[in-house]
């Protein structure tokens, strides 16, 4: 359907009325915004345009302003500049190929075919797939049809929204079946030989076509391709169209799953019958049946889950504003997956790992920025043994649409080094390509990225080619930083079992960033502590306390501000080192740490040759002090932490910009404690559960008494504390509820159940006799039963036998008879159908 030009030139002007519902593979109407008063008057189209392309330009994803400017294109007349710069930023959008194709064949239809066999195998969209089998039914020859539906059952045959394409392929075959029948044997129709025929779909699309197509077809002096008896025989001949053909097109065609599969089957049975071979057709219906069967069972269960799907949507960057949207469809989508990975046709290994992967392609075009969805295509092939798929799924997941995913682009360099064992030089190659494009394409810097290219030089070419490497990347990279250092030096430890290595390289850092990296010094004396050095972590933390306290106090008298993040690095290492000394050090040692600050403060004002006045400040006034947040800090073992009890303070701008600093160990047992240790409780913590109370709730049952003494008592208004007690008495049961209870039988009725439609009819309409009952205390919460006097009971039996109409009366009425005779008809078709 081709893409119509707007009649009003006022592209991006507010409009009143609500817009035209737009047919598939028309370019959606851009979100419009209410124009101030000054805007009101059209704008010129180079206004506009500049406008759009500006919008464009920021955003090559604002699919309003592509959808707009395609608009102005075509009604400009230079339409194919415009579609080719969408489709080439957006080569998955469906159905921006659909209108692209559409236009293109209002002006030429050999161009239509060039813009439909560029996107078709790279778009499996059921939408542009029909556009492009209208359009082949319009220009095409017979032959040309048959092949394009035959390609599009390859591709979309498993889609529970194929319907269209398997009816009108059927509807062509078997009338190609029928004239290659009429041929051979002119009796054919008389023997019951020929298949019952649906329309021909080339006519009916000949047909439909626009005035406009015909025009330019008649100029062309292009006549419609030919569909006679003749030219099916000979296409029947060409594409050996004969009985065993047909019989497997109807055989997939029953083992898919979409909304014509009664029609199709009835074709298929009719289709074996007409062979005269009564045995074959009921052992090959016998055997798909079963799938027949579960395709059906599953579409109904397809068309719900996918049924607020839009399959014209285009994926688009997440962003803040759309993540909420393109969640809620990607949830759609997976929802869809789950069911296909069921298996719920039970199709063999083959064909359900090429169903489920059209899915996942399918998705792919409205949700391809999700990273997920491209993990699980890639682990579905493997269970598949599809690797090289696999591995082309996650190549074309980082060139189209996530090529800054760290993730996806990791996962796929270990492919390729990972994928054979032993590793072929082709692979290694690749491998090599991979981290190096991978190095150039991530945001900089990237230490993850760095880190894992410097393992895989280890794993591949060992340890001389891996410090090399690495002496190589601090020099140069862009992505170097002091994790690097920390990496490079783990792997001489761990891999290759030299600390004095491992040392030298934390020295290097130490030299590197020092000075702004505190956390590297804790990835260093958590090393040497692992080490069991403990002489040098004290030293090392000592002297980064007392540099920092230097640096502060310097800044501090010179009235200079301080440096970013020195105060939250004094503390961060202080309380390492307190946290040191308080459990492994001794009594002196603790001293030493907790006195340290105030101490080397004085210390240093007496250097600086301050006022003695001026020394017996302490470093609070300067902000330099230890908080009883540092403290709490300094008392942590692992996840354990003192907590004091104090409101939390409000975060200020400044402190919210401060650096967070972490110490690895301590987050890496708080990591750990929170997803293993949440069965027990930590000592210390508060332990209390709150719990109902259930001390008061009432036992579960009937509340038959409320005709109670004591609420009689409380109705007639006698005080105390029964009125205090009012509110807790049950719920009476409604009075027409103790009336059915009444006339119920006390015994369980025996023989065949009771009809429901009949009981249902005769409570709406029946009025249910009054029942004296002078006890309702006599309510058993077990039975339920009412006991009642003898002359209570004889009056309502005589009044029952006396009427005639009563509740359980067996005389014959109007709604009986009208009800069996019902019932005798529906048990005669259901025994005069099987044997029709």
């Amino acid at each position: 359907m081709a893409v119509v030009a707007p009649k009003s030139s006022a592209m991006l002007s507010a409009s009143t009325k609500a817009p035209p519902v737009q047919p598939p593979g028309a370019l959606k109407a851009p979100v419009q915004v209410a124009p101030k008063a000054s805007q009101l008057a059209p704008q010129p189209a180079a206004v506009r345009i500049k406008a759009l392309d500006a919008a464009i330009e920021a955003d090559p994803f604002d699919l309003n302003s592509w959808d707009a400017r395609l608009r102005e294109a075509i009604q400009e007349g230079k339409a194919e500049p415009i579609f080719e710069r969408a489709v080439a930023q957006l080569p998955y959008a469906a159905r921006i190929w659909a209108a692209y194709a559409e236009w293109s064949e209002m002006q030429d239809s050999a161009a239509a075919l060039g813009v439909y066999s560029r996107c078709l195998q790279q778009v499996p969209n059921m939408d542009l797939w029909l556009s492009f089998l209208n359009f082949s039914k319009r220009h095409q020859t017979l032959e040309e049809v048959l092949r394009s539906y035959g390609r599009a059952l390859d591709v979309l045959g498993s889609d529970w929204r194929a319907a269209p394409i398997w009816s009108d392929y059927l509807a062509l075959l078997k009338h190609a079946y029928n004239v290659q029948q009429k041929r051979e044997n002119p009796d054919a129709e008389l023997q019951g030989k020929l298949l019952a025929e649906d329309p021909n779909p080339i006519d009916s699309a000949r047909r439909t076509l626009k005035p406009a197509l015909k025009q330019k077809q008649e100029e062309a002096g292009r006549a419609c391709a030919d569909i006679s008896d003749a030219e099916f025989l000979r296409v029947s001949e060409i594409l050996k169209i004969d009985t065993e053909f047909l019989r497997s097109v109807f055989q997939r065609c029953a083992g898919a799953s979409h909304s014509t599969m009664d029609k199709l089957w009835v074709g298929y049975e009719q289709f074996e019958k007409s062979q005269g071979n009564p045995a074959l057709a009921a052992k090959l219906m016998s055997e798909h049946m079963p799938r027949y069967v579960r395709g059906k069972a599953a579409y109904k269960e397809l068309s719900q889950l996918a049924s607020n799907i839009d399959h014209y949507a285009v994926a688009v960057p997440l962003t803040p504003k759309n993540v909420a949207e393109q969640g809620k469809m990607f949830e759609k989508w997976r929802a869809v997956l789950r069911f296909e990975r069921t298996n719920p046709l039970q199709l063999g290994v083959e064909e359900l790992t090429a169903r489920v992967a059209l899915v996942y392609q399918q998705a792919s075009l409205a949700c391809g920025f999700f990273p997920d969805l491209w993990f699980d295509f890639s682990a579905w092939l493997d269970l598949g043994g599809k690797q090289e798929q696999a591995t082309d799924v996650l190549r074309k997941a980082v060139e189209r649409f996530l090529p800054k995913d760290l993730t996806l682009r990791l996962l796929l360099a270990q492919r390729f080094e990972l994928g054979e064992s032993p590793l072929t030089a082709s692979k290694l190659e690749a491998a090599d390509d991979e981290y190096k494009k991978l190095m150039e394409d991530m945001p900089k810097p990237c230490p993850l990225a760095l880190i894992n290219f410097l393992a895989y030089v280890r794993r591949q070419r060992g340890a001389n080619d891996f410090r090399d490497s690495f002496l190589e990347v601090t020099e140069a990279s862009p992505h170097c930083s002091w994790e690097v250092y920390v990496f490079a030096a783990m792997t001489e430890y761990h891999v290759y079992g030299s600390v004095e290595a491992a040392a030298a390289v934390f020295r290097l850092g130490l030299e590197r960033y020092g000075d702004r990296e505190p956390a590297l010094l804790a990835a260093y004396v958590n090393f040497l502590l692992g080490c069991n050095d403990l002489r040098s972590a004290r030293a090392e933390l000592s002297q980064g306390v007392l540099e920092r306290l230097q640096q502060a106090v310097r800044d501090r008298l010179a009235n200079r501000e301080e440096s970013l993040g020195l105060r939250e690095s004094l503390a961060f290492l202080w309380q390492k080192w307190a946290r040191l000394e308080c459990y492994f050090g001794d009594a002196e040692a603790v001293r030493r740490a907790t006195s340290f600050r105030d101490s080397e403060y004085r210390n240093l004002q007496r250097d600086l040759e301050v006022d003695a006045e001026n020394i017996l400040q302490t470093p609070i006034s300067l902000g330099l002090s230890t908080s009883i947040q540092e403290v709490e800090e300094g008392f942590r073992f692992l996840h354990l932490l003192p907590r004091s009890t104090r409101p939390e303070p409000a975060v200020c701008p400044e402190d919210a910009l401060a650096v967070q600093l972490e110490d690895q160990a301590v987050a890496d047992a708080e990591g750990d404690h929170r997803r293993l240790g949440n069965a027990t409780p930590a000592i210390g913590l508060s332990s209390h559960i709150a719990r109902p109370d259930t001390s008061k709730m009432l036992t579960f049952r009937p509340a038959l008494d409320v005709a109670s003494a004591r609420k009689r008592q409380l109705d007639a208004g006698q005080g105390g504390q029964e009125r205090e007690d009012k509110a807790q008495l049950p719920v009476m049961i409604p009075k027409c509820l103790q009336d059915l209870l009444a006339v119920l039988p006390s015994r369980p009725l025996k023989g065949a159940k009771p009809d429901v439609d009949y009981l249902l009819t005769v409570l709406q309409t029946v009025s249910i006799p009054p029942v004296p009952v002078k006890e309702l205390d006599t309510f058993r919460y077990d039975s339920l039963r009412l006991l009642k006097t003898e002359e209570d009971t004889r009056r309502f039996v005589k009044d029952e036998d006396d009427d005639g109409n009563g509740f359980f009366s067996s005389r014959s009425t109007l709604y009986r008879e009208r009800l069996q005779a019902k019932r005798q008809k529906v048990l005669v078709e259901q025994h005069t159908k099987p044997e029709t």
